[in-house]
């Protein structure tokens, strides 16, 4: 039990690489979604935004690769860190758009219905 709890660690590599994923699989689907129910779904606008989540993961693999070269955690886990924060404040804007409720303080800072739509 001792060492699969270490193994489950935040700080081990493998959650470096899952939670920008599975934070990144759930922002796409909760996207969908949106377009889907406001009948706007484009293959164009969904390409565009999976060459952006492509790119962020990308930069996962750069922090990968300088954890390894370099022998530093820091730059893997800043870039990881980032990216979780931004997936983050996404899916915060797309369950606003859903309609699940979210605190106040939070919408005006997310600001979604004064950011123009593209």
């Amino acid at each position: 039990m001792n060492e699969l709890m270490q193994s489950i660690q935040f700080t081990n590599i493998w959650w470096a690489i899952i939670a920008p994923i599975f934070l990144i699989i759930l922002d796409v689907l909760t996207g969908m979604i949106i377009a889907w129910r406001n009948n706007d779904f484009k293959s164009a606008k969904m390409r565009e935004g999976l060459s952006k989540k492509f790119g962020e993961l990308v930069y996962v693999l750069v922090g990968i690769f300088a954890k390894f070269a370099l022998g530093t955690d820091l730059i893997l886990y800043f870039t990881v860190g980032y990216i979780c924060l931004m997936e983050i404040s996404s899916l915060a804007e797309n369950c606003d758009k859903l309609g699940v409720d979210i605190p106040k303080k939070l919408k005006e800072k997310l600001n979604n219905d004064n950011k123009e739509e593209k």
